[in-house]
């Protein structure tokens, strides 16, 4: 009992020792605490100057009090594992929300300036906690806490990057990975539980994916750099935000692991975002994955995978074949082997493979390559003296069409709309002869199928010249509706002679017989 009484009196003291402290130093003249007293106007302005200029500190005291009496008396009525569940960090979220949004009420401050201040209490109890355990953390209450200041800075928006990667380093400190901002965006908020033993604190994918693109941005903007050990290299590297390995998907990277999903818009963003397209993970190559899981099903390829392909060969200037360290003869014959039916198919081209890839190609992945190692994906292309279409396309955002597929578009377009008395008169009038021969043929049938045939007849032997017709009445006329070798003659005698300036075009040796049918 007198434990206890001793506690609280000490608690009373601290804090009137820090009201009195704040109020005293904000309240005693300039010279008590070092600067050399003024006089006259110039005394005045700079008095004047600082009571402004010390209004923001003094707000910032009293907020930032406020948020740790928050913290102390919230977390003190709570158990360990008090946090563990989603509802309860929802609960202390909406009492945090209100105390945002009083304070910005009251101090007249933006409420994302006062969430700051939250978020930076939140971490300074958890580095306390921490402090207390000997540089370990708690985890548990002490630990959940983070993930609130994580939510608060979702919700309010805060835009101070500073602060955001502060608490995405304390958050990586204790866990050494990222799976609670990665693994809703990638699967969804109930996957997590499944996975992981968490519920995810984002209301659906949708959300999740945004507050994922959110933190990327602040990650990318500090150019923030996490030491990660990979045990395939056994040594430590020092990894991007985007590149840090989920612990609970086997040490796998985001991109990976979106691959693995069959998630082509989420493959886009993490790329957009300055993910490696071979990621540093210390696993195998994500194009050879990918041609593995294209092949497994013949050729019955799944829309999603062949998406993903497209999106990742964006980023790679060639696919290096694998089974090395064999010759290059050699792995090539193995690779057509295994891969040759995406080759023919046109699932991957063979410039990427063993060819001469595109100029423009190689100079979006060299920039990208240059833009990525310097933090500057996707922001630092608007940067760039270019148009608007070369940023799109160097953003993956929209594909270039090359001069060769533009002159075939242009051939099959001006083929279309050729006439169709552009054809040559001898095939005209043997595809007219091969259709009479079809209608003829059928004499064997019934009384109305032959009715049927006659009314197609007279439809498919209406000609289109004169030239036609005349041939067409030779061959009625000769042959008496029959096909004879003089009926022919006779159609190619009236036919030659009404179009005698197609005689020509017309080459005996090469249409011998131009109503042979087959």
């Amino acid at each position: 009992m007198f434990l206890q009484l001793f506690e609280e009196l000490q608690r009373l003291v601290s804090q009137l020792k820090r009201q009195l402290a704040s109020l005293l130093w904000l309240s005693l003249p300039r010279h008590f605490y070092g600067f050399r007293p003024l006089d006259g106007t110039r005394g005045a302005i700079s008095r004047a100057s600082h009571q402004r200029c010390g209004r923001a500190p003094r707000r910032q005291l009293v907020m930032d009090y406020i948020f740790e009496c928050f913290f102390n008396d919230t977390f003190e009525h709570i158990t360990r594992n008090g946090l563990q569940d989603r509802q309860s960090r929802r609960d202390i979220l909406d009492h945090l929300s209100a105390i945002i949004k009083g304070c910005s009420e009251g101090q007249n401050v933006h409420t994302e300036e006062v969430a700051s201040l939250a978020v930076v209490a939140a971490m300074r109890y958890h580095q306390l906690a921490k402090d207390g355990n000997g540089k370990v953390c708690l985890m548990g209450k002490y630990h959940n806490i983070l993930y609130i200041a994580l939510r608060t800075c979702w919700d309010w928006g805060v835009r101070d990057s500073e602060v955001v990667v502060q608490l995405l380093v304390a958050i990586y400190q204790c866990e050494k990975t990222f799976e609670r901002i990665f693994l809703g965006a990638l699967f969804g908020p109930h996957a997590p539980h499944f996975i992981a033993g968490w519920r995810s604190d984002f209301r659906d994918q949708h959300e999740n994916v945004r507050a994922m693109v959110y933190f990327l941005k602040h990650a990318t903007r500090e150019q923030l750099m996490l030491p990660v050990w990979i045990p395939r290299f056994e040594q430590e590297r020092q990894l991007r935000f985007i590149d840090v390995p989920i612990e609970s998907c086997g040490c796998s990277s985001p991109l990976r692991i979106a691959l693995q999903a069959n998630a082509p818009e989420l493959l886009l963003i993490l790329l957009r975002y300055g993910a490696a397209p071979q990621p540093p993970d210390g696993g195998t190559s994500v194009i050879i994955a990918l041609l593995d899981k294209l092949i497994e099903n013949g050729r019955n390829y799944s829309y999603e995978l062949v998406l993903c392909l497209k999106i990742l060969l964006r980023n790679v200037a060639m696919i290096e074949m694998p089974f090395k360290p064999i010759v290059y003869a050699s792995r090539r014959e193995m690779f057509f082997e295994r891969y040759g039916r995406l080759l023919m198919d046109k699932i991957i081209g063979k410039e990427q493979v063993y060819g001469v890839p595109t100029l423009r190609h190689l100079c979006r992945c060299r920039i990208r390559d240059i833009l990525r190692e310097h933090n500057q994906l996707p922001n630092g292309i608007d940067t760039l003296r270019l148009p608007k279409r070369l940023q799109r396309y160097i953003d993956l955002t929209e594909e270039l069409e090359g001069p060769e597929l533009q002159h075939q578009q242009e051939q099959q377009h001006h083929q279309q709309q050729q006439p169709q008395s552009l054809e040559k008169p001898m095939q005209r009038l043997t595809n007219a002869m091969q259709r009479l021969e079809t209608i003829s043929g059928g004499g064997s049938e019934s009384e109305s199928e032959s009715e049927d045939e006659s009314e197609n007849h007279v439809q498919l032997l209406e000609a289109v010249t004169d030239a036609e017709k005349a041939a067409v009445a030779a061959f009625v006329e000769t042959g008496n509706g029959t096909i004879t070798e003089e009926a022919k003659q006779a159609a190619i005698a009236a036919y030659m002679l009404a179009n005698e300036t197609s005689n020509d075009d017309y080459n005996p040796q090469e249409h011998s017989n131009p109503f042979e049918l087959s």
